[in-house]
């Protein structure tokens, strides 16, 4: 139990400390290369500190209760982007698409683990655990790289363009 508490403290700093990073390189494209990414900049800050601000100041709270905090961040820096994307009239870059897409996929993993710890009072490791566990440290990754890259390096847009075109033809029809 040590070293799992141990080895997430460490992944959830590492992921902080990546999206500093990624705060970092967008606030040194703006300067160095001038480019007028106001929004993908924003986003970046607003990562960071929400990331940064759900590591440091949640060490009270209760085990069961965490996931459901945890959730409320996501939910509330998701509206804060969307906020920044409605006010901020840049184009809408893929680097904040995947962030909006990893803010969903992450909030519904924590209301998922909240709702089986704390509400189902499920006390036995199954599939969903395993689940949340890798699949929310993966998506924070995504969500670094694509601050940083700002390109569909994993053809997400591409696929859902695919996806909703026979929809979109079909409705005009």
């Amino acid at each position: 139990m040590y070293l799992t508490k141990m080895l997430a403290e460490s992944l959830g700093a590492f992921v902080v400390w990546g999206f500093l990073m990624a705060l970092f390189y967008n606030v040194l494209m703006k300067v160095l290369a001038k480019k007028q990414d106001h929004l993908l900049l924003a986003t970046s800050l607003v990562m960071f500190l929400s990331y940064f601000i759900s590591d440091h100041f949640n060490t009270f709270t209760a085990t069961s209760k965490i996931y459901f905090i945890w959730f409320l961040y996501d939910v509330v820096t998701l509206l804060i982007v969307l906020i920044c994307i409605r006010f901020i009239k840049d184009k809408f870059q893929t680097g904040v698409k995947y962030v909006c897409f990893g803010l969903i996929i992450n909030s519904i993993l924590f209301l998922s683990m909240y709702m089986d710890i704390h509400i189902y009072q499920n006390k036995t490791y199954w599939w969903l655990w395993g689940l949340y566990s890798t699949g929310v440290n993966l998506v924070d990754f995504m969500m670094i790289f694509a601050l940083i890259l700002n390109r569909d390096y994993l053809g997400l847009i591409r696929f859902s363009k695919f996806i909703t075109s026979p929809i979109r033809k079909k409705a005009l029809n």
